[in-house]
């Protein structure tokens, strides 16, 4: 591979992919010579972004795969959602796990993971088993984000309740003011 952490070889059994990766996942299925990463780019182009998304997840690159998620628009990620098959779910979730912890995208993110927990919630229950790496990622992304604002917005609070107290000492001595002039 182009980042020395994949190789491939083929044997008589069959085609063999060794990674030093723990999450990196193979998947040949509907891989034709044709799921390109300039056909991904392509499809998200004319506005296939389910396709685009799947072709992408095939792939199992990165960036691509984030390329797609963000080009989609907000208003169609339920639509994408519901085009991916459940072979493909585990590997959205981790890549969606991966990209929120560096994404500024919160509110962007966690659409995608309400309508994946909408379509798909009842399968990931059923096979909860094969989703709980998946599940651990989201979550400790999700957890991440929350600390975050949870920080944020109470120095807002600490620094609004700072300018209100400001406010009302000075209409105070406003009227102190007005008060010892009459």
């Amino acid at each position: 591979s182009s980042t020395g952490r994949e190789w491939g070889t083929v044997s008589g059994e069959g085609l063999h992919v060794y990674s030093l990766d723990d999450d990196m996942i193979f998947d040949p299925i509907s891989l034709t010579e044709s799921v390109t990463p300039d056909a991904v780019i392509n499809k998200l182009e004319v506005g296939e972004y389910g396709l685009a998304l799947r072709m992408a997840l095939h792939l199992n690159e990165f960036k691509l795969v984030r390329r797609v998620l963000e080009n989609t628009p907000f208003a169609s990620i339920p639509h994408v959602v519901r085009s991916i098959g459940p072979e493909q779910l585990e590997r959205l979730l981790q890549f969606m796990g991966k990209i929120m912890d560096g994404s500024p995208h919160v509110e962007f993110y966690l659409e995608w993971c309400l309508e994946v927990l909408k379509t798909h919630g009842l399968h990931m229950d059923r096979y909860r088993g094969q989703f709980m790496r998946a599940f651990r990622s989201v979550h400790k992304s999700v957890q991440t984000k929350h600390d975050e604002l949870k920080t944020i917005c109470n120095e807002n609070r600490y620094n609004l309740d700072f300018i209100e107290d400001q406010a009302r000492l000075v209409t105070t001595v406003e009227k102190a003011n007005e008060m010892s002039n009459e």
